[in-house]
């Protein structure tokens, strides 16, 4: 049958179409696989303890905490240990844009400094992602303390803009791959907290970091104290909703690095019984049974899935 032009016109507006609603699927498709979702019925806890002058408190005990599951509390756990026994799945950020461009020679040696003397566990893994311009670059992925590693970063160099959330998303990705379910794994931001250009926002990857539960640890690249603006606001953020701490800027960074590790390492890992509903985001809460002076980080989320 001979199509007149009015009828191949019509067919290509429709194929054409078709075609975008598919890749718009597609792209959504796409996305939704990076939210790391919980398909299991037991829900692992990482936190930390502190008293209520902020120190580290080493000595719990199971029955010294409970938790607040979308308000159903929790006493039985599956289990309860010391972070120590689980290795670090460690990603560290470093803000290489424009805006911090004076700040990253001193960081790169900081860094350098934190990956080759710390002591690690043979098991830790630690990477690298650097980021400005337009997306982020993975320096190094689980084994940052080779002499590769080393000269890369002795390299990087400011450039353009800066995909602070793109980052931490790609961060979170490369934690979700290959994930160990024993290891802890954690961030360490190195930024202004100023984002300009990433295509994720704010609540994306908060919401990925929680369910990843990874706690993100944020260190204000500015080397001199100023007022506080919203790059601040945003690491305070970060760091509150994931269980980390914030730096503020004017901070000596070699004692911050070795607070941050001294933190991960002191920290507990509870598992319990997902009470009830499954699906959606759940809020939770670590709380004191025996002494209500105790303080304590974690994430304050995580989205099961049935």
């Amino acid at each position: 049958m001979q199509l007149t032009n009015w009828q191949r016109i019509t067919l290509f507006l429709v194929s054409l179409f078709l075609a975008l609603v598919l890749n718009a699927i597609s792209l959504h498709a796409a996305d939704e696989s990076y939210i790391i979702r919980s398909n299991v019925s037991e829900v692992r806890l990482a936190f930390a303890a502190s008293d209520h002058q902020g120190h580290i408190v080493q000595d719990l005990r199971a029955g010294d905490v409970a938790v607040a599951d979308d308000g159903t509390i929790i006493r039985q756990f599956r289990s309860f240990h010391a972070a120590s026994e689980s290795p670090l799945d460690l990603v560290i950020l470093l803000d290489a844009s424009d805006s911090v461009a004076t700040e990253i020679p001193a960081e790169i040696a900081e860094v350098k400094s934190f990956i080759g003397e710390s002591k690690w566990d043979e098991r830790d893994r630690v990477s690298v992602i650097t980021f400005g311009g337009m997306q982020a670059e993975l320096l190094c992925a689980r084994n940052c303390r080779n002499q590769a590693a080393q000269q890369k970063l002795s390299s990087l160099r400011a450039k353009g803009a800066t995909p602070l959330y793109d980052a931490l998303f790609e961060a979170s990705k490369l934690l979700k791959r290959d994930h160990d379910p024993e290891s802890r794994t954690a961030m360490i931001l190195f930024s202004d907290g100023l984002d300009t250009i990433s295509m994720h926002g704010l609540s994306d990857i908060t919401a990925a970091a929680q369910n990843l539960q990874s706690a993100i640890y944020s260190i204000n690249s500015r080397s001199r104290k100023s007022a506080l603006d919203r790059g601040d606001e945003v690491l305070n953020y970060l760091a509150a909703n994931t269980g980390g701490l914030s730096f503020p800027s004017g901070q000596v960074v070699p004692e911050v690095l070795c607070q941050i590790l001294t933190d991960l390492h002191s920290g507990y890992v509870l598992t319990y019984q997902m009470p009830g509903r499954t699906s959606g985001q759940h809020s939770v809460r670590i709380l004191p049974t025996s002494d209500p002076k105790l303080q304590f980080r974690s994430r304050q989320a995580y989205i099961g899935n049935e």
